[in-house]
């Protein structure tokens, strides 16, 4: 707990021997580099968030953020069934090299907008966006081949137009845009392999 002040980790976490459970009850500004913990639970951060090295959980529980701004700047791996949950009041950025590979669901459900390059793999779980989302470069959405459905809950734009790419590979789920796909700046290539 850091009140009003700042988390800031310049070292590996658990880079030598895997913690427990990281719960992170209040701060302004979050910084890390890798962190490997059993799960990790974010509650009530109000600057920015910035995870500049490898994430990894291996619990259930697996990562939940919540907080106002994201900078996403390198991986996320769960397994042992644990999700990706980022509820993000600001602007959440996933860079090309924040690519997700989990072993549970995919939700960004925050109040603000969202600008991902990065890829996201799940083994038969949901991938979903709920607000406006731009690509900010070629992404691959890819649930595995069972029921796993993608979803974008809000407006998705390209950033240059006619430039990014999106591939989606949901399996037997389902891919669902409920928000005008390319409306302001249009995408590139849209590739949907299953459904």
């Amino acid at each position: 707990t850091a009140g009003t002040g700042n988390i800031v980790f310049t070292g590996a976490v658990g880079g030598v021997i895997r913690l427990g459970a990281i719960t992170l009850t209040s701060a302004t500004d979050v910084t890390a580099a890798a962190i490997t913990a059993a799960s990790i639970n974010q509650v009530a951060s109000t600057g920015t968030t910035t995870l500049n090295g490898a994430v990894n959980t291996n619990a259930v529980a697996g990562v939940d953020l919540n907080g106002t701004t994201y900078a996403i700047n390198s991986t996320i791996t769960t397994t042992g069934g644990g999700p990706l949950q980022i509820t993000n009041g600001g602007v959440l950025t996933i860079a090309a090299a924040g690519d997700f590979n989990l072993d549970g669901l995919f939700l960004q459900d925050g109040a603000g907008t969202v600008t991902t390059s990065g890829d996201i793999t799940t083994t038969d779980d949901a991938i979903t966006f709920t607000t406006a989302t731009t690509l900010g470069g070629n992404i691959l959405l890819n649930t595995g081949a069972g029921a796993g459905t993608v979803t974008f809950l809000g407006i998705l734009n390209g950033t240059v137009a006619g430039t990014e790419t999106i591939g989606i590979t949901a399996g037997t789920g389902n891919i669902v845009f409920t928000g005008a796909v390319g409306g302001v700046i249009i995408l590139g290539a849209i590739n949907l392999t299953s459904a």
